[in-house]
């Protein structure tokens, strides 16, 4: 049990974490994550501030797990394939990630996230993120910077988790609509892109 002085933010996230992965989001709370820790609630609030700090920064930390699995993905496309194959891996990773560790993703995608003011703050991994979307959807529609396209791709991945996830595709499974709607997408925003 660490003593409260010797707490640290980092500490604070990986209870959190493990919290998380054990009971899901709703079981998330300051005196619950304090329990993980052997502490009083006080002592996490000079680390992570309230609950919503420590949602933040649990956000951050899924971000940057999600985006390690895409990276990996995405290094394993070979090199000269098409930006449909690359959009592919980055759409199968993400929902395997989706998939492999479900709470975490649920708490990533509710947590509001607004663009810090202060560079400290948690925010980073969440702009990587999409800077990694912008770029695999870039390598469709030929534009480095092309919100719609990469809003609409995002859109439709997360889509996807939650029905997935919430069982609404009914005892058949998702039976191919993955690929197919990924297809459908990096072929309609090319050819968009192409007119």
């Amino acid at each position: 049990m660490p003593y409260p002085a010797k707490l640290s933010q980092g500490a604070v996230v990986d209870a959190g974490l493990a919290l998380l992965d054990a009971a899901g989001p709703a079981a998330l709370g300051m005196r619950a994550v304090a329990d993980v820790l052997g502490v009083r609630p006080a002592s996490l609030y000079k680390h992570v501030g309230d609950l919503a700090g420590l949602e933040a920064l649990l956000a951050e930390r899924v971000a940057a797990g999600l985006s390690a699995e895409l990276d990996a993905a995405l290094a394993g496309v070979p090199p000269g394939a098409d930006a449909e194959a690359t959009l592919a891996a980055f759409a199968d990773a993400y929902i395997a990630f989706a998939r492999r560790v479900p709470s975490r993703y649920a708490l990533f995608s509710a947590t509001p996230y607004a663009v810090p003011a202060d560079p400290a703050r948690p925010g980073g991994e969440r702009r990587a993120l999409w800077a990694r979307l912008l770029a695999a959807v870039g390598a469709v529609t030929g534009d480095p910077d092309d919100t719609a396209a990469a809003v609409s791709v995002w859109a439709f991945l997360h889509g996807f988790a939650v029905l997935e996830r919430g069982g609404l595709f009914g005892a058949s499974g998702p039976r191919g609509g993955l690929a197919r709607g990924v297809g459908a997408l990096a072929r309609g925003l090319a050819r968009r892109a192409g007119a």
